[in-house]
């Protein structure tokens, strides 16, 4: 029997034909380190995911549990219309949101609740910058399909809209002034 190709020709007392081209290149290719590499590179996968699980599990347990009185988009809707301030809704939106189209509307009453902080003082300029920023939020998800794409789009928009009610009203504050 002649041994496999790259391999000495003796062969050792003990070893039977079948070892030397079953267990030998494993043992060969473990010492060039491609299984520690393999291996390592799949443990890095691993950990990897489940650093990403725990932390959307911590960031989903920070978050505060939806105010509304039932999860029903009505109900939604009369708290987030409730909502003292931009901020206050937003944190309602984040909190009973539904993942899929629906947050299409409740994101809309959070831009609108937003604008009224900044849009009547704001001049063209920066109205056509923050049309400029909802029209990227729209088309960043234009070409997936699915409603939880409508929703982050929602999420997106509301999020420039709350940016610019924040920058509107610390310029307004007597603090930066």
């Amino acid at each position: 029997m002649s041994p496999p190709k790259g391999y000495n020709v003796k062969q050792k007392a003990g070893h039977f034909g079948l070892m030397i081209g079953g267990v030998e290149p494993l043992i060969e290719t473990w010492d060039q380190g491609e299984y520690r590499e393999a291996h390592a590179m799949v443990l890095r996968s691993c950990l990897a995911a489940l650093a990403v699980l725990s932390a959307l599990g911590a960031a989903r347990a920070a978050t505060e549990e939806c105010p509304a009185q039932s999860t029903e988009g009505d109900v939604i809707i009369a708290a987030l219309q409730a909502a003292p301030n931009c901020d206050r809704a937003m944190k309602i939106f984040r909190a009973c949101e539904y993942g899929a189209s629906p947050d299409v509307q409740f994101g809309a009453i959070v831009e609108q609740k937003c604008e009224a902080d900044f849009l009547p003082r704001v001049g063209a300029a920066q109205k056509k910058a923050y049309a400029g920023q909802l029209k990227r939020c729209d088309a960043k998800y234009a070409n997936e399909s699915g409603t939880m794409y409508r929703s982050f789009t929602a999420f997106c928009r509301a999020e420039v809209s709350q940016r610019y009610s924040q920058k509107a009203l610390k310029a307004a504050s007597p603090k930066a002034r």
